[in-house]
């Protein structure tokens, strides 16, 4: 197992994965190519990115996760999951537990003090993120106001 940075020249395979992941159970999402393009590539053109691809033992892509750095008023940074994409089976959890393992190495070395992730959907989202040793924090609100 490797992982790849993702770069502006690299992000459409991370939109490849994903339009197959998102799309499939238990997501059943309706992303294309398209949109999944330009998502990822405006998170891979923000300030403070970073991301990575997971090749598996053949040398094939099988993940990513990316994301960016945000500073806190203490003047530590936080890390903010904006992807993660891996598929949702046994492999696919022991591939996201790697990678975020890698990631957590890379942002301690460049002593950014936590990661954070935050999604759509419900308990089952936090059951998976425990999974990979995540903790949920009492004191976040996620808040939405539709526009239309």
């Amino acid at each position: 197992m490797r992982f790849i940075p993702i770069n502006l020249d690299n992000v459409k395979n991370a939109a490849t994965m994903f339009v197959g992941i998102a799309n499939g159970e238990p997501w059943n999402g309706s992303w294309t190519y398209s949109s999944a393009y330009a998502r990822l590539f405006s998170i891979a053109k923000s300030i403070g990115f970073t991301g990575f691809i997971t090749m598996d033992n053949n040398g094939l892509p099988c993940g990513f996760v990316m994301g960016n750095t945000k500073n806190r008023d203490d003047g530590d940074l936080d890390f903010v999951i904006s992807e993660i994409c891996y598929q949702n089976s046994e492999a696919g959890h022991i591939y996201a537990q790697k990678t975020l393992d890698y990631l957590e190495e890379q942002l301690a070395m460049r002593r950014i003090v936590r990661m954070l992730y935050m999604e759509e959907g419900g308990s089952g989202v936090a059951k998976y993120f425990a999974s990979l040793n995540f903790s949920e924090i009492e004191n976040v609100v996620v808040v939405e106001k539709r526009i239309y």
